[in-house]
C-alpha cells in the first residue's frame, strides 16, 4: 500500500473505533441513569437545541419510526422529563418542551461527556477543528448518499402470467 492509502485506512479505522466508543459511552451513560439509550440521546438533543421542537424533528434526528418516536415521547413524558405543548402558531400540532429541572441528573451526565470531548479537542487549532468538521460533514453526507443508493428498496417482482 502507498502512504496515502495507508493514511486513509488509518483515518477510516479510527473513525469506526470512535463511533463505537461514542455509542458505548451513550449506552453506558443511559444505563447509569436507568434509561433506554434512545431516551438519553433524546434528552441530549433537546438540551442542545435549547428550545421546544416538534416530534417530527426528534424522530428525524434520532432516525426513528413514527411509532417508536411516539413510544419514546410517551416514556419521557411519563418520567416527567418532557411536556407536550400546543404549538403557538399551529394549534393542530405540538411542541416538545424539555423540563431541565426534572432532567437535571441525565443532563448533568451529558454535560460531563461534552466537557470531556472539549478536553479532547483542546490541543487542536481552530484550523484543525475546521478541517475535522469538514471531513466529518463530508463523510456524513457520503454515508447518507450511500444509504439511499445501496439500501433502496427493491422493486416488487412481477408474477409471470
Amino acid at each position: 500500500m502507498d502512504g496515502r492509502t495507508e493514511l486513509e485506512d488509518r483515518v477510516g479505522t479510527a473513525l469506526i473505533h470512535m463511533i463505537r466508543r461514542a455509542e458505548e459511552a451513550q449506552e453506558r451513560a443511559a444505563r447509569w441513569q436507568g434509561m433506554h439509550p434512545t431516551d438519553f440521546r433524546c434528552l441530549g438533543y433537546l438540551y442542545l437545541k435549547g428550545e421546544p421542537v416538534s416530534p417530527g424533528d426528534i424522530i428525524s434526528h434520532l432516525g426513528l419510526t413514527s411509532g417508536a418516536g411516539t413510544a419514546l415521547l410517551d416514556r419521557l413524558e411519563s418520567a416527567g422529563y418532557i411536556m407536550r405543548s400546543r404549538h403557538p402558531e399551529d394549534r393542530r400540532s405540538v411542541l416538545i418542551v424539555l423540563d431541565t429541572e426534572a432532567a437535571a441528573e441525565p443532563l448533568a451526565l451529558h454535560e460531563r461527556i461534552r466537557a470531556e470531548y472539549h478536553v479532547g479537542t483542546a490541543e487542536f487549532s481552530d484550523t484543525d477543528l475546521k478541517a475535522i468538521a469538514k471531513f466529518l460533514n463530508r463523510i456524513e453526507a457520503l454515508s447518507a448518499e450511500l444509504n439511499e443508493a445501496l439500501y433502496e428498496p427493491k422493486a416488487p417482482v412481477k408474477a409471470a402470467s
